[in-house]
């Protein structure tokens, strides 16, 4: 009898060590969690010729506050350079995101619309005297 008792001991023990692994710190997962596989899509998005665009965003006040370089697909050349703007009017709260490129001298617009809030404390990490 003891000899079972001391087989379902051993059993218990294994089971409770399966159950209160300690994890390893040093441990790499197998797979990666952000791994992102994105298709194309074709959507509905403004575009025309860049005076066009750039009267719009002067009848409504706004004004660039950030540029950025980001990447195109144009169907008959593959990937290519694009560059986006972000433009806000203050006031009214209005806001633009607009890109422009690969084809000259056309923009379109990817978005706009009404309300936005730019945190100022945020922007001032990015200043090159803040000692972070």
């Amino acid at each position: 009898m003891k000899w079972i008792y001391g087989i379902l001991f051993i059993i218990a023990v294994y089971i409770l060590m399966g159950i209160f692994k300690p994890l390893d710190a040093q441990e790499i997962p197998k797979e990666r969690p952000f791994e992102w596989t994105p298709t194309w899509t074709q959507r509905a998005i403004s575009c025309g010729p860049l005076d066009q665009i750039a009267q719009i965003g002067i009848s409504k006040g706004l004004k660039i506050v950030w540029r950025g370089t980001g990447i195109g697909n144009k169907p008959d050349v593959g990937i290519v350079r694009v560059d986006i703007f972000l433009s806000i009017n203050p006031e009214t709260k209005e806001w633009a995101l607009t890109e422009i490129g690969p084809t000259p001298n056309v923009g379109c617009l990817i978005g706009y619309g009404v309300g936005q809030n730019i945190d100022v404390d945020n922007l001032k990490l990015f200043q090159p005297d803040n000692k972070g």
